[in-house]
């Protein structure tokens, strides 16, 4: 007899698990039930759809309820909401928008990936018809329209998130005044702050003004009003960015276990009912850092999570192995990307990892237009197990975003990326990949051949305990320096060591690390007590440190 699967909710994971199920049972009734007007939609490119880097809306638009049905025999109905589980009967209760109608449809086993809903923030004015999200192509052609009957000239998007930073870039495309309202310190706030400094001087290259640790009190018709001061911020427009919350109520009405976030699914996707699965951004799943349900709200997981539930329907023995929030997102000329968790997240959650901060080429230093990168790495004590990643840049993240995040998926340590062979040639890359700097810096740190301190660690105050050396060239050390710095080159530090007191503790530092480190071998072999400067002093200026 077919078995008779009914799904709810299409997009990524829906219509992974739809087309998955057929390919593995020809014979099965599949039925899709998607509450919205598009069953399948890359949702990802919506802001860059607004303006007009995706030229035509429809190319966002993947496939059709027609597609589906000639192709692989699938049932999808749209603007059709799933209004309760009667999970005695195995029949899920619907209802087609304009009709009043309940339909009752049965099932053998049953998907629910529902997704997420953006949040609405408590704020005075925000049911106004110019407060808009940006997550659906419902919302797009929201905002086309609300663009012809306003003209608005000016943008407010409250939260600092990758959606945000997205639709920035493409209304100051556009042309628009862009205001960015984050109650946070930094903008996406799963990076660390230093990290996120490069981002807030680029949307500020870019004519973004940026409103941090700060929140609306007031939304009017032409300005928002700040929390904090008071202060009117012009915005004809408004797009609500602060964030999703998983669609758990149907599940909750059928007496699902739902957790803290999303709902509760065993590593097959199965929920509390053994007959219920779910998927993508409704539920928590492990995270592979941080050793506890989550929910991962991405495109990626979801569809491998719907593939992977219509593959237990199918009796195949499989697990989900769980995430490390692996993301990237392009902020104007600059990329970034993140894997597992940064340092601030990790402790947190009580860690107290090691970290290395190093800024070397895309590609060989030597071809044209090379552009450093920024990769900061933390890693366990001991293990050298890799914990988290976060890499900014003009050129070459993405590459290594993805190694590393493969590495850390397979259960690599900094000491496996000192030997990773990766592809070489000069306009891609180095001999001594990024990567593989990545290994020899925290690998140098994990095995003791060096000490470090952090920018964060230090300041004014505690930089008089140290004798400061610079060892850079006279010119670099003219632009600017730490405070009590003297200058000794690299070049001329073995013939001027008399000039340090190695009975005081010594902190060595160069631009970027590397002649940080030569000077700190060359010290500690003569017998100083001495660090070198983590990322050298690009991390201070760059980070926002300030000293």
């Amino acid at each position: 007899m077919s078995k008779k699967i009914v799904i709810i909710g299409g997009v990524g994971g829906g219509m992974s698990a739809a087309t998955r199920m057929r390919r593995l049972d020809e014979s099965a009734t599949i039925t899709v039930f998607e509450k919205g007007p598009y069953a399948s939609y890359a949702n990802c490119g919506i802001p860059y759809a607004l303006s007009k880097v995706i030229r035509d809306d429809a190319a966002l638009v993947l496939h059709t309820p027609e597609y589906f049905k000639e192709v692989f025999n699938i049932d999808v109905y749209l603007n059709t909401e799933v209004v309760e589980i009667d999970r005695i009967n195995e029949q899920v209760c619907t209802r087609t928008a304009g009709e009043a109608e309940i339909r009752r449809v049965d099932y053998d086993k049953l998907i629910l990936s529902q997704g997420t809903d953006a949040i609405r923030p408590q704020i005075t004015g925000v049911d106004q018809n110019h407060v808009v999200t940006l997550r659906t192509l419902s919302d797009l052609q929201a905002i086309r329209t609300l663009m012809l009957q306003r003209c608005p000239t000016d943008v407010c998007i409250i939260g600092g998130g990758y959606i945000s930073l997205e639709a920035a870039e493409n209304l100051r495309k556009m042309k628009f005044g862009v205001s960015i309202v984050e109650q946070g310190t930094h903008v996406l706030p799963p990076l660390d702050a230093d990290i996120a400094q490069a981002l807030h001087a680029e949307l500020k290259r870019n004519g973004v003004r940026l409103f941090l640790n700060d929140t609306v009190r007031r939304i009017e018709k032409s300005y928002v009003v700040m929390a904090r001061n008071g202060r009117e911020i012009p915005a004809d427009m408004v797009i609500l960015a602060a964030g999703v919350t998983p669609k758990t109520s149907l599940a909750k009405l059928a007496g699902l276990e739902v957790g803290k976030q999303g709902v509760k699914v065993e590593s097959h996707m199965e929920t509390s009912d053994e007959d219920i699965y779910a998927v993508g951004d409704m539920v928590e799943t492990k995270h592979m850092i941080q050793k506890q349900p989550c929910v991962v709200a991405l495109g990626g997981p979801a569809n491998r999570q719907g593939r992977l539930a219509a593959d237990h329907i199918a009796g195949k023995p499989v697990h989900y192995r769980g995430n490390i929030g692996t993301t990237i997102c392009q902020v104007f000329d600059l990329t970034v990307g993140l894997a597992g968790l940064s340092v601030a997240a990790l402790r947190r959650l009580g860690q107290e990892p090691l970290w290395v901060t190093v800024h070397p080429p895309h590609h060989a230093s030597y071809y044209p237009d090379a552009h450093p990168i920024t990769i900061k790495t933390a890693f366990e004590r001991g293990t050298g197990r890799i914990l988290g990643v976060q890499a900014v840049g003009m050129a070459g993240v993405d590459k290594r975003i993805d190694v590393l995040a493969t590495a850390m998926q397979a259960g690599m340590t900094v000491l496996d990326l000192e030997h990773l062979e990766l592809s070489y040639a000069p306009p891609y890359g180095s001999a001594k990949d990024a990567v593989n700097m990545v290994g020899f810096v925290s690998s140098n740190l994990l095995r003791g051949d060096y000490k470090l301190v952090h920018a964060e660690d230090i300041s004014v105050e505690n930089l008089s305990a140290w004798q400061v050396v610079d060892v850079r060239s006279p010119d670099e050390f003219a632009t600017g320096h730490l405070p009590h710095a003297i200058n000794l080159p690299i070049g001329t530090l073995r013939d001027r060591v008399s000039k340090i007191d190695n009975s005081i503790p010594t902190l060595v530092y160069c631009s970027v690390g590397y002649r940080g480190y030569l000077a700190y071998r060359i010290l500690s072999q003569r017998g100083f007590n001495v660090v070198n400067l983590d990322g050298g002093l690009k991390t201070v200026v760059e980070g926002g440190i300030k000293i």
